[in-house]
């Protein structure tokens, strides 16, 4: 507690308000959730602990006990819930959990039939389609139901469903060759070409109906040698599209069931296969529990800044506090507790060593602290970064026809890996803001309005496909554009051209030296210098307060070092953990902690027009 009032005082201290603001209207607070069921001591120390809410099954079947009997320890405890898996068997079935099977092992069997039989098409057929008209009216009805049901106790949000995608989470599969995904598809397509002319000039084909028109498989696509991969790219992208759709209609049909209610989905993974696409998936869903890979977390944040974003801790050790810190600080707004060997409260209620490792991170992030980002605004930097899906698929094919791998025995983990465009967006991302710059993650759909923002600098990592409209856009771009490779060597539908769109100042994603004198030149500098490379910065605004956040990448090491911050003129710093002011000078000495990262308030320096050392 005293930490708590401590934190307050500094609040005031520096001037900022401790009331909520339109941005954090609807989640205020940093929640903490407790995944598995608890009994009332368990739950009485776990609130002790700063645990704000716990979890509720679904009743999908109206076979299980009325809500405030199967919830009495929460309400007795005083504690809210969310409601999971209401719609895991249509969003997540080929990774479901069942009484003694695989989790993935609908996925694992199909696998097996691909593999066995190289004919059998109806491995493609999902198991239900995200287009059958049918199941998409049972799920709302359902979440109707349950948003009847559950609506007096306002659970934090409705989960559609728990590690949901296309097939197994992030794996790759020929999905959807059932009739509805196939008229939807057509239907889809009939509205991005227009005419069934233009799809074939696209595609290379002749078809002479819409009903006739099929995707091509990844078979086929593997042995094209011309290079038009673009009605099997655009088959991908529908499925993308089919996903976010399904998640779409159900999100409202939670809306129209109770206009305060959100609607969510846990494990959200990399961006890549299983429906994984951003440009979509961001605005499908009120909240979202992501596991933070691939700039999944800012990706999502950037394209739609009012998603609510969660994350999960399974352990309590340095890497995992710090990971929970990470995560905070990139965005989210509250925490999931996965503890299946009651390590953080044992029944009797009594802290065990996770709980009490947990404990002070936990109070900090309940309090005034945890609060005032959630409150605040980010302030990116004006840097732009494409994240471009149509290169990602472009490039994930082109690596199958060099390397010859047997694409039926992909898993979910091996989709996981690395291609060119990943490790060019993870690294550009990684430099950038281990030298104070936070860049804005765009779309091709933005990128071809010429909807750049205030960007002076527009990075394309290994974006090789891109639509002409976009190279226009970029042509026309009062900026610098940088890349790792010329872009557009594809178009947006993944068709080769003869040469690429767009020359960029080639500039390699690890080469911070190079990168940060292209972005000087454009008039791009960090609000601060620091003498670190392998240090994190973030900035947030808070009314008129800026706020600077530093946060070391993990190490194994448990003691902290000193770091020196600059600034271009004499600033006022205040350190807000430790409820210290630095003082008013250009240069100051920080001692960063291991794991957690340090905050402070700046005043009467840094902005976007300084040019600070570093």
């Amino acid at each position: 507690m005293r930490l708590v009032a401590a934190l307050l005082v500094g609040l005031l201290l520096v001037g900022l308000p401790l009331g909520g603001t339109a941005s954090g209207a609807n989640w205020p607070h940093y929640q903490i959730i407790e995944y598995q069921a608890r009994n009332e001591a368990q739950l009485a120390t776990l609130k002790q602990l700063g645990v704000t809410a716990g979890m509720l099954f679904a009743d999908r079947d109206d076979r299980l006990p009325p809500v405030d009997q199967r919830a009495a320890s929460l309400i007795a405890a005083g504690l809210p819930w969310y409601v999971e898996n209401i719609g895991t068997d249509f969003y997540a079935p080929y990774h479901r959990w069942l009484p003694g099977r695989d989790v993935n092992a609908l996925f694992i069997e199909a696998q097996r039939r691909a593999l066995a039989d190289r004919t059998d098409l109806s491995v493609f057929v999902r198991t239900p389609s995200l287009s059958d008209t049918h199941w998409q009216q049972r799920i709302r009805d359902r979440l109707t139901a349950t948003v009847q049901r559950q609506a007096r106790y306002r659970p934090l949000y409705y989960s559609l469903g728990d590690e949901t995608g296309i097939a197994d989470l992030a794996a790759f599969w020929d999905f959807d060759l059932s009739p509805e995904s196939l008229t939807g598809f057509r239907g889809w397509l009939k509205q991005g070409y227009g005419t069934l002319d233009a799809l074939n000039a696209e595609w290379g084909t002749s078809f002479g109906r819409w009903d006739d028109v099929a995707p091509m498989l990844t078979d086929a696509a593997l042995q094209r040698s011309d290079g038009n991969f673009a009605a099997w790219a655009d088959f991908k992208a529908w499925m993308d599209e089919s996903f976010a759709r399904a998640l779409r209609q159900a999100t409202d049909a939670v809306h129209a069931a109770d206009q305060a209610a959100l609607a969510g989905i846990e494990g959200a993974q990399i961006p890549g296969w299983g429906g994984y696409d951003y440009t979509r998936l961001a605005h499908a869903v009120d909240v979202m529990e992501v596991y933070d890979s691939g700039d999944n977390l800012p990706i999502a944040l950037s394209l739609n800044p009012g998603l609510i974003a969660l994350g999960t801790s399974f352990g309590a050790d340095p890497a995992s506090l710090h990971g929970i810190w990470r995560e905070w600080l990139r965005g989210t707004r509250g925490l999931i507790l996965w503890d299946e060997d009651n390590g953080i409260v044992a029944p009797d209620g009594t802290l065990g060593e996770r709980g009490r490792a947990y404990a002070p991170v936990l109070a900090e992030l309940r309090g005034p602290l945890g609060s005032l980002l959630i409150e605040s605004r980010r302030v990116y930097d004006p840097v732009a970064i494409l994240y471009s899906p149509a290169s990602f698929r472009t490039q994930w094919l082109l690596d199958r026809q060099a390397k010859g791998d047997d694409w039926r025995q992909r898993s979910s983990e091996i989709e996981n890996e690395d291609n060119a465009v990943r490790v060019a967006m993870r690294l550009y991302a990684q430099t950038l803001t281990h030298h104070g710059i936070t860049p804005r993650w765009v779309t091709p759909a933005q990128v071809a309005r010429g909807a750049f923002g205030d960007a002076r600098a527009l990075i394309l990592p290994h974006a090789i496909a891109l639509s002409e409209a976009g190279a226009r856009a970029i042509a026309s771009f009062h900026g610098t554009v940088i890349g790792d490779a010329p872009a557009g060597l594809f178009d947006e539908h993944g068709r080769r051209r003869d040469k690429p769109l767009v020359a960029p100042a080639l500039v390699a994603p690890e080469d911070a030296d190079g990168l940060m004198r292209q972005l000087a030149e454009a008039g791009v500098v960090p609000a601060a210098g620091l003498d670190a490379t392998d240090v994190t910065t973030h900035v947030f605004q808070h009314g008129e307060t800026t706020i600077l956040a530093l946060q070391r990448d993990f190490t194994p090491e448990t003691e902290g070092r000193t770091v020196t911050l600059s600034f271009a003129e004499p600033t006022d710093v205040y350190d807000l953990r430790r409820q210290h002011p630095l003082g008013r000078a250009r240069i100051f000495t920080l001692a960063l902690d291991p794991v957690a990262p340090t905050i402070l308030t700046i005043a009467g320096g840094p902005n976007q027009d300084h040019q600070p050392s570093r």
